[in-house]
């Protein structure tokens, strides 16, 4: 065992760092633990470079711990709890941080704090931060070099703060997750002023009176008044969304030119809090007849997929399903329209969901490359092997099963020459805000 052990340490450090590239914390730390020469290539850069470091006190941190994280040159932080004091120490020890997200009460120096980070581009204030005002506000406009900004709360304290977010020119995502009813003319007054904005999630779109005034053009409307004081940011004429989400949400439809603005919508997320009482009035219905770009759809809600398959766009690249209620006969128009497209499949928490309709899942999406049956306690050892035919597969999703034995995952990975990355959870909210308002849409 000794020189097998000798032989694998003699592997090129670029093979050595590929394969650790596929490990969980908990096996990369398991593994640092053994030797020093595993200890420098576990914390090699490249290894670290997307990973996001929980502070959940910064008291408790000390040099060492500080001194692993520039090693690993880690630029993604989220901050529990920290005095102003240790918010300053963290800043000069992590002076190349580009993204921090803030989970405490409104502390103004902690922002300020955060302007000696030169690099710094994707700001979060998270929704234990109770009040959004407008003193808020303009120091967050102080970052002008954002390109990513989510806030999350409960409620606005002035109707026109929000309008200090035009000031954030090269914004490129903004994320709004508000608990009351949120400023419409305000909202619109931002979104025509943010030339490079591509991705825009909104919360508790349910609350809204007409949602269409947040995609028309300020100039289509006689007058937009707004008691912003700053420099007026010069107007744009269309916006140039091409990712957009909408949580708890029901509306009617969009308007003509409400659709019109959002004509370059390749992404779309929406959760639906409650069925409408005719879901022909219903603005995602409106969405997906007239945005025709649209390539990546999710959709959350606990209706029938009936009502929606018939009218999805074309030739899908990604859908994921969420909570919805599936049939055979809607799986199987969904293959007729997208199952030669299809590269990404998610049926999260769907009921419905029949033993026949897993195993004709090869045949009718063939190019699978990811697959999510997050929840799916149906997918037995016989179907999921059956779901190595799927030539092109590179993730399957299995959380909460209790059918597939570590042997069947063994039979698996033998039977697709380990090509197959079985995970345990969901990667698909990665990258999405996790406040308290998408929870609720999940539920």
């Amino acid at each position: 065992m000794a020189k097998v052990g000798y032989n694998w340490l003699n592997l090129p450090q670029d093979i050595l760092l590929e394969v650790f590239r596929y490990l969980t914390p908990e096996e990369k730390a398991n593994i640092r633990a053994t030797c020093k020469y595993l200890k420098q290539l576990v914390d090699h850069p490249t290894l670290w470079m997307n990973s996001t470091i929980v502070l959940k006190n910064l008291q408790s941190c000390n040099s060492l711990f500080w001194r692993t994280l520039r090693k690993r040159r880690i630029r993604s932080v989220v901050i529990k709890e920290a005095t102003q004091k240790k918010w300053q120490r963290m800043v000069n020890l992590l002076p190349g941080l580009t993204a921090v997200t803030i989970d405490v009460k409104k502390n103004l120096e902690s922002l300020r704090t955060l302007t000696l980070l030169v690099n710094l581009q994707k700001l979060q204030l998270s929704n234990k931060l109770q009040m959004l005002d407008q003193e808020l506000l303009r120091e967050v406009t102080i970052f002008k070099q954002l390109t990513h900004l989510i806030l999350c709360t409960s409620m606005f304290v002035h109707n026109s703060s929000l309008c200090h977010i035009a000031e954030l020119t090269k914004l490129q995502a903004l994320t709004l997750h508000v608990g009351q009813k949120s400023p419409l003319a305000s909202l619109r007054y931002v979104l025509f002023r943010l030339p490079k904005l591509r991705e825009l999630s909104l919360s508790s779109v349910d609350i809204w009176d007409n949602l269409s005034l947040c995609f028309t053009s300020p100039g289509m409307i006689n007058s937009e008044q707004t008691e912003y004081d700053g420099l007026e940011p010069q107007c744009i004429s269309h916006l140039q969304l091409e990712k957009l989400s909408l949580l708890n949400s029901i509306n009617g439809p969009l308007s003509e030119a409400a659709l019109k603005q959002l004509s370059n919508v390749c992404s779309l997320s929406v959760s639906l809090s409650r069925p409408s009482v005719s879901m022909n009035s219903n603005f995602v219905h409106s969405m997906l007849e007239n945005l025709p770009s649209v390539t990546e759809l999710e959709l959350c809600w606990t209706g029938p997929f009936t009502e929606y398959v018939k009218i999805l766009p074309s030739d899908l690249a990604s859908l994921d399903l969420i909570n919805t209620r599936l049939s055979n006969a809607d799986v199987q128009l969904l293959s007729d329209s997208s199952g030669k497209t299809l590269k990404h499949l998610g049926l999260v928490l769907c009921s419905g969901i029949t033993e026949i309709m897993l195993k004709r899942l090869p045949k009718q999406f063939p190019f699978l490359q990811t697959l999510d049956l997050s929840g799916c306690r149906l997918l037995k050892p016989d179907i999921l092997l059956g779901l190595g035919e799927l030539t092109f597969l590179k993730e399957i999703v299995i959380s909460n099963n209790p059918h597939l034995t570590d042997v069947i995952m063994k039979q698996f990975q033998t039977l697709t020459d380990n090509r197959v990355h079985v995970a345990q959870k969901s990667k698909r909210n990665l990258n999405r805000c996790d406040c308290i308002f998408y929870f609720q849409s999940m539920n």
